[in-house]
């Protein structure tokens, strides 16, 4: 008898953690999609499950890896189109868009590389969401958002967002 209040115990709390974790998620999602405006043309790609966050810039050395190849793929893209700069077109939509949102990007790249080493206490939990949408000139684009949430998972405080090549 105590195996199975035991075991009825462990599912409750398994289904509870994956409700929250669900919550979290949506709650990412509905932020991202109001965030992009009228857009309902957004394609979710994908979405990482909830997990620790120590800081508002705290990303693993793993996750820190992933996201400067993935700006380094942006750039070689980037540079790959207009022939290292030397065929720029100013009327090139995609390559201004792209390079808008990886300056933007920079910023908070250059923030969280001076600051995320420093793991501070728990302060809880981020999601990452990759995404594609139409921009203003009607190009397609893919990003991945970082949303950093309180401890109760019900409160974004902060995003992060990077373009994906």
């Amino acid at each position: 008898m105590k195996k199975l209040i035991l075991a009825v115990a462990v599912l409750l709390a398994m289904t509870a953690c994956t409700d929250k974790g669900q919550q979290m998620v949506k709650l990412s999602e509905m932020s991202l999609r109001q965030s992009l405006g009228e857009s309902s043309d957004v394609k979710i790609l994908g979405y990482s499950e909830p997990d620790s966050t120590f800081g508002t810039n705290y990303l693993t050395p793993e996750e820190k890896k992933a996201v400067m190849g993935t700006m380094k793929k942006v750039t070689d893209q980037i540079m790959s189109r207009t022939q290292n700069m030397t065929a720029f077109d100013p009327n090139d939509t995609y390559v201004i868009g792209l390079a808008e949102r990886q300056m933007r990007a920079n910023s908070d790249l250059r923030q969280m590389l001076f600051d995320c080493d420093k793991k501070g206490d728990w302060s809880g939990w981020k999601v990452k969401i990759d995404y594609e949408v139409h921009d203003g000139h009607e190009q397609n684009y893919r990003a991945e958002r970082w949303f950093f949430l309180d401890k109760e998972g019900s409160v974004i405080f902060k995003t992060m967002e990077f373009p994906l090549p």
